[in-house]
């Protein structure tokens, strides 16, 4: 190969940072970090708790996205592992298992229940597989319903806090709980997008036919796919349980999952940025839009209607995100870089 004297002298040209993989991993856990040290430090126990919440609905959203983005699995029941998880962990905390091994015993249970969630996906897909996930939704209220009816009746179930002190305190200590868990999750999730793992799911994702041809054991990936972010939505539900120390299942219903499915369509599939996102922007909309509301309109019945435009500007910003913006915020926010960027001309 002859190389000439303009190639040689010609710069090298790099990818921009936002495209380096292990930057795309740790860079949410740098911004989470960040975060909660800011909150902690100088916010308000009001503030300490969005930032809770948020960093609780990223653990589950990264599942989520794990499963549909990179596996290409549709699921809308993700509020059954939720549910199971919270009432796994409610059922080993009577039997006076401590903290955090009821959580785990929540995630484990909710990793055999992803096991047989998955054994339909070994043979239907799509819109099928969707009406089958969106049966163990139900079927998980059912069940927490009538256990919740034998114990403790209607009222739910109430856990003692696991932190102690002003609340505040148990604010600024679960900040940090939820930091770390969600950094192992962040790793877990990059890892096993980025690796062996990863490129077989794509590959099932975009060509299951092809995928067996090519020697892809396709049913175990699977079944793997759908443990693995089960146990994780399972931990998830588990410490919102512990979280907001009272269990009911009036919050398990289907709205719940429609929110998580929200947060990775808003963030967009298969990121890793992508489900940070949209956990922090459809948590943030219920508390932003009625304020903005409420600054730009002043006639008196703007504040009983500020949470329905809360949810229209939800609903409207996942069909814009869906038709104009398939990879959502994620992917739209590089696009605006390279087109602001000016374009290089050979001299």
């Amino acid at each position: 190969m002859i190389h000439t004297i303009s190639d040689i002298s010609a710069p090298l040209t790099r990818p921009p940072l936002w495209r380096n993989p292990l930057w795309q991993r740790y860079f949410g856990i740098i911004v989470a970090f960040v975060v909660v040290a800011l909150v902690t430090t100088v916010g308000s126990s009001y503030s300490i708790y969005v930032v809770d919440t948020i960093l609780l609905a990223a653990i589950g959203a990264l599942a989520l996205d794990l499963l549909m983005g990179t596996g290409g699995q549709v699921s809308i029941g993700n509020a059954a592992f939720l549910c199971v998880g919270a009432y796994v962990t409610v059922w080993a905390g009577r039997l006076g298992v401590p903290f955090p091994f009821d959580v785990i015993i929540g995630g484990f249970a909710c990793a055999i229940g992803g096991f047989v969630v998955g054994l339909p996906a070994l043979r239907i897909r799509g819109m099928y597989l969707a009406l089958a996930t969106l049966a163990a939704c139900y079927l998980a209220q059912f069940a927490a319903l009538k256990y919740q009816k034998a114990t403790v009746g209607d009222a739910g179930f109430f856990l003692r806090p696991i932190f102690t002190g002003t609340i505040a305190r148990q604010s600024a200590s679960w900040a940090w709980l939820l930091l770390a868990v969600l950094a192992g999750t962040i790793v877990l999730v990059g890892w096993l997008r980025g690796g062996r793992s990863g490129r077989g799911w794509r590959m099932i994702r975009d060509h299951e036919l092809a995928a067996a041809t090519m020697g892809i054991p396709v049913s175990r990936y699977k079944l793997v796919l759908f443990v693995i972010t089960s146990a994780i939505i399972g931990v998830q539900g588990g410490l919102t349980a512990r979280f907001t120390g009272s269990v009911s299942y009036e919050g398990y219903a289907l709205p719940l999952s429609i929110s998580v499915i929200a947060m990775i369509l808003i963030g967009g599939l298969d990121t890793q940025a992508g489900p940070l996102i949209g956990a922090a922007v459809v948590t943030l909309l219920p508390i932003t839009v009625p304020d903005l509301v409420n600054l730009v309109v002043t006639s008196p019945g703007a504040a009983q209607h500020a949470s329905g435009y809360a949810q229209i500007v939800y609903g409207a910003m996942v069909v814009i995100f869906v038709i104009a913006a398939p990879k959502g915020l994620a992917g739209l926010v590089p696009a605006l870089l390279r087109k602001a960027r000016p374009e290089r001309t050979d001299r």
